[in-house]
């Protein structure tokens, strides 16, 4: 199966019939270069945004999303001013000035720097609670938890909207928990039935020493949202705490979690073939510090989708993906638990992304809400060392919500160049830290049940 997968092949069709139903029509150019750009075709997604610019296209949103392909294709220097014009279009648009502080930061590394922009507005208008907010959720990613409290502060001391409790209980979360309680309860109490709130509110329980308390509104919350996959993981967390028959075993593990060796292309040399697909995928990471809002520590992540960097190495690898996903997908099948309960025949990859670790580098311990299945393919692993016998390696079960509660590992998968380990989206992971030689160079992705699957 394609990795684009059948819905975002059908998406792609629609909008560029479109296109060519309203040829003269910019906004049918921005929504097509939108898509194609988040579906990692940026070579596409550029002759898109700028047939809409040449049809009279000027929003904002057509300058973010043309900032947006340009950082996919490396030319930094050039969406740096691209993101420049789309703040001089809307001053205060939020995505753009977080698109730009990230840019800066994964430039730079600079903290001050990334948050110059936001702080320049707030001098100007102190009163400004979406921006103060924004600043937070990012100050959080590279200044800390600590930081990014205490920069709330001001507009927390006074009345507020209830969004702010809510970056105000996650950023409380890495110091006090009770205080992270006392805000997530402020929050849910201001947005009921809003998703993002309750899942605040039962994480600060659990780290707050109440899983019993938690466990029920999971219940509840799964009962409505079955395949929430930050409510399946909460739940497994509240289960081990309680020590319940129902967290996952170490057979669970076992079945859940497979590494799969990857097969070369035809008539083409293994190690060969690696090492040019490291080399190539090498080239395409501009950056030296980590995205915002993601789990790499002293590492760096690659804009550019890897299956369109035009490379036959890289192609061969996405290539070789389809058989061991669907074996995986067809061996869960027919159990009951929250993975395989959806498995089916189909499959679509929905994300696709690079991570490049350097010495002392790992992914701090997390979930990915947006997937069914995830991965780490591994390029190039970390020279082995003797004292640090699981360096690099891939790690379950390790769990921290803040300081109130931090789980060691249950379940460990050794990386080795070549092969691709599967495992439920839900399921707690993260890496081991490494201090030796060489590098840790993998792809990752993100799978969904394709057409055919059951739901």
């Amino acid at each position: 199966m394609s990795p684009h997968g059948p819905h975002a092949a059908a998406r792609i069709a629609a909008l560029t019939r479109t296109v060519g139903e309203r040829p003269s029509s910019a906004v049918a150019e921005h929504n097509l270069a939108a898509a194609l750009g988040d579906m990692g075709d940026s070579p596409a997604a550029l002759e898109a945004v700028e047939r809409a610019f040449a049809k009279g296209g000027d929003a904002p949103e057509t300058w973010l999303v043309f900032a947006r392909v340009l950082i996919s294709l490396s030319r930094l220097e050039e969406a740096e001013a691209a993101l420049r014009q789309t703040l001089t279009r809307r001053l205060r648009y939020a995505d753009a000035l977080r698109d730009q502080a990230q840019l800066v930061w994964m430039r730079t590394g600079d903290a001050s720097e990334a948050l110059a922009a936001i702080d320049a507005l707030l001098t100007a208008d102190p009163a400004d609670v979406d921006l103060a907010g924004l600043r937070a959720r990012i100050a959080r990613d590279i200044l800390g938890d600590r930081p990014a409290y205490s920069g709330l502060e001001p507009w927390l001391a006074r009345p507020h909207p209830p969004v702010l409790d809510l970056i105000a209980a996650t950023a409380a979360s890495g110091f006090d928990p009770a205080l992270a309680l006392t805000h997530a309860k402020a929050a849910d109490r201001a947005l009921p039935g809003v998703a993002e709130a309750r899942k605040t509110l039962l994480a600060a329980q659990i780290a707050a020493g109440r899983s019993n308390e938690a466990l029920s509104g999971l219940e509840r919350h799964l009962n409505a949202h079955p395949d929430d996959q930050y409510a399946l993981a909460l739940r497994q967390v509240a289960l081990r705490v309680l020590g319940d028959p129902r967290a996952l075993s170490k057979a669970d593990y076992e079945r859940l979690t497979t590494a799969f060796e990857l097969a070369p292309p035809q008539g083409r040399d293994r190690n060969d073939w690696l090492r040019a697909a490291a080399e190539a995928l090498r080239a395409l990471h501009p950056f030296s510090a980590e995205p915002l809002g993601q789990s790499i520590r002293s590492g760096a992540q690659a804009a550019l989708d890897p299956r369109f960097a035009g490379d036959p190495s890289i192609d061969a690898v996405f290539d070789a993906l389809s058989a061991p996903i669907q074996t995986y997908i067809s061996d869960m099948a027919g159990r009951d638990d929250p993975m395989s309960r959806r498995a089916g025949s189909g499959f679509e990859i929905v994300g696709a992304w690079s991570v490049r670790l350097r010495a002392g580098g790992h992914h701090s311990d997390h979930i990915h809400p947006k997937g069914w299945v995830s991965s780490a393919l591994y390029l190039e692993t970390p020279a082995p060392s003797p004292d640090q016998p699981k360096a690099g390696w891939l790690r379950f079960g390790a769990c921290r919500l803040g300081v109130g509660l931090e789980l060691p590992p249950e379940h460990w998968i050794e990386p080795k160049p070549g092969t691709v380990a599967l495992f439920p989206s839900w399921m707690w992971h993260g890496t081991e830290p490494f201090t030796g030689e060489g590098e840790r160079l993998t792809i990752a992705f993100d799978v969904q049940p394709g057409i055919g699957s059951r739901q």
